[in-house]
């Protein structure tokens, strides 16, 4: 955005001068029977006009816009601007006085000469040549504003979605922990011997979200890896009645996702979908096509748990994630359909 403003910055004044230096062409009388370059009280005119007014456009765009008017001192500001605007006539009026022009032709003419003073100090071209200095500053200045408006909504904005999702990230740590120790607490219950085995696979993965957590994208590899621990983590306390399937695509090379962003649906899997008197089924698939990652995780309902709709901390945390890292350039769909929970995510992945 700042580059891009920039640029137009630099177009718009280029152009704007460039324009400005052939006015005098037009609203400057010179003869037409020799090359106005060729008229002393010409350049003078022009020479004098571009400089002065030049020097008022970046006056009124640099000091008196943001030093007065921006404070409302508005008398003040229009005081200045019309005794500057008189200064240029008073000016231009002596240029032409004293031009050795004008001067030959009073001695010759000395009865061509306007009867009105007035009309020769407010001569419709220098006033018009003001009147655009001033009118394009004024603009260069709202639109100077308004870029670095834009700028900093911009900057706040990012910093605004940086901080949501340091807080979000920085979340799931204990709402993860808290679920596996759940789980080695079941365990140790039961005095059994798998609990040591589940202490340490858990010191794994504690260390991968304690290191991992806070970058904005991991290797999938490494996602994988841990979501794999998570599993091995689930198996040691789940009975014979529970199938655990993992299915993951071979090519899942150089792509990257945000951390800890699929397990909460995988969570939530065992939560309602684990049970030590019927047979049931987790089955968790990711697959990687040009660049597109598809997630699936699937569970059987266990009846006489809460149903799995999808309000648990783990996965409002991962939705609002999606909306601010994705946009719309994701899909969600979450189904509950004939004892069977299945969520299914379909996202780019950063190479």
């Amino acid at each position: 955005m700042q580059s891009k403003s920039k640029i137009s910055q630099i177009a718009y004044t280029l152009i704007f001068w460039s324009c400005f230096l052939m006015l005098p062409f037009l609203f400057f009388p010179h003869g037409h029977e020799k090359s106005a370059l060729d008229s002393e009280r010409f350049v003078s005119w022009s020479v004098y006009s571009v400089l002065y007014l030049a020097a008022f456009y970046y006056f009124n765009s640099g000091v008196l816009i943001p030093k007065l008017l921006a404070y409302k001192k508005i008398f003040l500001y229009t005081l200045i601007v019309v005794a500057l605007f008189f200064l240029y006539l008073a000016i231009y009026y002596l240029i032409w006085k004293y031009s050795s022009e004008t001067i030959q032709f009073m001695a010759t003419h000395p009865n061509r000469l306007p009867r009105n003073f007035w009309l020769i100090f407010f001569s419709f071209g220098p006033t018009f040549l003001f009147l655009i200095a001033f009118t394009f500053s004024s603009v260069s200045n709202i639109i100077s504003r308004w870029f670095y408006a834009e700028e900093r909504k911009d900057e706040i904005t990012k910093q605004q979605l940086e901080t949501e999702l340091s807080l979000l990230r920085s979340q799931m740590n204990p709402h993860f922990l808290f679920n596996s120790l759940n789980s080695i607490y079941s365990l140790t219950l039961s005095n059994n011997p798998k609990s040591s085995d589940a202490v340490m696979k858990l010191s794994r993965i504690m260390r991968y979200t304690l290191e991992e957590s806070q970058s904005e994208y991991v290797p999938l590899n490494d996602e994988l890896a841990f979501i794999n621990s998570y599993l091995e983590l689930q198996r040691l306390r789940a009975t014979e009645k529970t199938h655990i399937v993992f299915d993951v695509d071979e090519a899942v090379n150089d792509v990257k996702i945000p951390p800890l962003l699929l397990i909460p649906f995988i969570e939530n899997a065992f939560k309602f979908g684990v049970s030590a008197r019927q047979e049931t089924q987790i089955k968790v698939a990711i697959h990687v096509v040009e660049k597109t990652l598809f997630f699936t995780c699937e569970n059987d309902i266990v009846p006489n748990l809460s149903t799995p709709e999808g309000t648990g901390t783990g996965i409002i945390n991962v939705k609002r994630r999606l909306e601010l890292l994705y946009d719309k350039n994701y899909q969600l769909n979450i189904s509950n359909d004939n004892g069977k929970y299945s969520v299914l995510l379909e996202l780019k992945v950063e190479a």
